[in-house]
C-alpha cells in the first residue's frame, strides 16, 4: 500500500509513523498501531508521530496550509 501526503502529495511505501515503535500501545516497528482491546486501531497515536519527528523520520510538510486544503468529509490532515 502507497501512503501519501494530503498536503504535498509526497509518497512512502509504508507508513513513515510505522518506523518506530509506539511509546502509547507499544507495538513493534511496522506495525499499526492497536487500542487496548487488542484490535487495529483507526489511527497511528500522537505520541508516535511526534517519535517520528524527534528521529528524523517524519518532517514537517510545508505544502499548502490547511486554509488552502480542498475539504472531503471525514477528512484529517495531519497538522505538522
Amino acid at each position: 500500500m502507497i501512503f501519501s501526503c494530503d498536503r504535498c502529495g509526497e509518497t512512502w511505501p509504508d507508513h513513515p509513523v510505522t518506523r518506530v515503535r509506539c511509546p502509547t500501545c507499544r507495538v513493534a516497528v511496522g506495525t499499526w498501531c492497536r487500542r487496548p482491546s487488542g484490535h487495529r486501531a483507526m489511527d497511528l497515536h500522537i505520541d508516535r508521530e511526534h517519535a517520528a519527528l524527534a528521529a528524523g523520520i517524519l518532517q514537517k510538510c510545508l505544502g499548502l496550509p490547511d486554509d488552502r486544503l480542498p475539504k472531503t468529509a471525514g477528512q484529517f490532515v495531519l497538522d505538522l
